[in-house]
């Protein structure tokens, strides 16, 4: 693991913005949890994946997985949500003349198509997990020029078209109560982004103009993405920043606890390469927000899913990185064949003597980080072939304490180990 404090510069292949389009993150069941959909490989047509990520990014596992071509799917699993019931999700039909509902209740492994009341209208253009089991709130498309926002609270046995309206009620999100809905309107005829907030399912919103020293259109900055926190009137507000020298991808996260009349900055994120993908998303622990962005690695010739998690508000965030080029999925089995990382003595005092097995050859990387992530350092990153190694450790370098040590290699996979230090 990796602690990145106020920012962090990331290394990404140019993608085509076309692809990354079928990607989004949502918040999952519990407080450590979420689910990822995304195609496995961004720089082409391919399988398209959808992930669990528990443990707050630390674990992945893939739940669905849609081939190319698939000329009989028709979920859209962009547009999913988890209820608050333990492994329930929903989405819609991709067929816009189809108004129809697909539910999962084994974490997304298995879908069934539902009878809905939509009364002729095209399926929502957005699903809303609620703060309750049962509740969703859905942005819809009535008419050519009329939007509306939807709900059900019976889990789509009825569902009720709350309000129409003429503008998208754009980049929804809930609240953490029953019926409360925040969205974002990007105003440019007026150079100013406002945040609009509903506590009655959206009959009636409250629209509250973002600090020009937030947002500013004429300078290029972009209200791009509201995630709810777990108190009232607490939100986190993501920004697009004008490209900087070397980081075209510039964003800002900013934080709020009286429902966006205020905002604070807590840090800035800055990815190199054009077309990069990024989305980000609340938790349902307290502090916790999610950063998840693809990069593909060039020494290692792999494409990573990055999930930056953060336990204080978006301040400083802890990295996990996935390999999905070479990502065990649900119809292949995994070897048993696998590295192994392994320390002695331990407690160790003055050194430390670390055994490691390359699995298949290619780049290392082994990292020591402090069990409460203040304290990170990069012991060796380096091509090696396949075998047994052992390394010399000074422990000298490190004060005393709790340490994990570990080891990414080329094949991607990720051996640990626990390391304590006394003096």
């Amino acid at each position: 693991m990796t602690k990145y404090i106020l920012f962090f510069a990331l290394n990404l292949l140019l993608l085509n913005c076309n692809v990354a389009q079928s990607y989004a993150i949502q918040r999952g069941h519990s407080n450590d949890d979420l689910y990822i959909f995304c195609r496995k490989n961004l720089t082409s047509s391919s399988v398209l994946q959808f992930y669990h990520l528990s443990e707050h990014g630390s674990k992945i596992s893939v739940q669905y997985t849609i081939p190319y071509p698939s000329t009989d799917n028709d979920l859209n699993l962009k547009n999913f949500v988890a209820d608050p019931t333990p492994g329930m999700l929903f989405c819609t039909s991709l067929s816009n003349a189809d108004t129809s509902i697909y539910k999962s209740t084994d974490y997304g492994k298995s879908w069934q198509h539902m009878t809905t009341l939509f009364n002729g209208y095209t399926p929502p253009i957005a699903l809303l997990g609620g703060s309750v089991p049962g509740e969703i709130i859905m942005t819809e498309r009535l008419f050519a020029q009329e939007y509306g926002i939807g709900s059900t609270t019976d889990f789509f046995e009825t569902h009720i078209n709350n309000a129409s309206y003429n503008e998208y009620f754009t980049k929804p999100e809930v609240g953490i109560t029953s019926g409360e809905l925040y969205g974002i309107n990007n105003a440019f005829a007026s150079s100013r982004d406002f945040l609009l907030h509903s506590t009655d399912f959206g009959v009636t919103i409250d629209t509250i103009p973002i600090d020009s020293t937030v947002v500013y259109n004429p300078n290029g900055n972009l209200a791009q993405k509201l995630c709810h926190g777990t108190l009232a009137g607490e939100i986190y507000l993501a920004t697009q920043e004008p490209a900087q020298t070397g980081f075209p991808h510039v964003y800002k996260i900013y934080h709020s606890v009286d429902f966006g009349d205020n905002f604070e900055l807590r840090s800035s994120v800055k990815f190199d390469e054009s077309s990069a993908y990024t989305d980000f998303s609340g938790s349902r622990d307290d502090c916790s927000f999610y950063v998840v962005n693809w990069k593909f690695d060039q020494q290692l010739q792999r494409q990573i899913m990055q999930v930056f998690y953060s336990a204080d508000c978006g301040l400083t965030f802890t990295l996990f990185e996935h390999d999905l080029d070479n990502f065990v999925s649900i119809d292949k089995p995994e070897s048993t064949e696998t590295g192994y990382l392994s320390v002695s003595p331990n407690p160790a005092g003055n050194q430390a003597t670390l055994s490691y097995k390359v699995k298949s050859g290619g780049w290392l990387k082994l990292t020591l980080t402090s069990a409460d992530g203040k304290q990170c350092e990069t012991i060796f990153e380096k091509k090696q072939p396949a075998g047994n190694y052992t390394l010399n450790l000074d422990c000298n370098l490190f004060p005393a304490g709790v340490y994990i040590l570990r080891l990414s290699q080329a094949d991607g996979s990720i051996q640990t180990c626990k390391l304590l230090i006394s003096r």
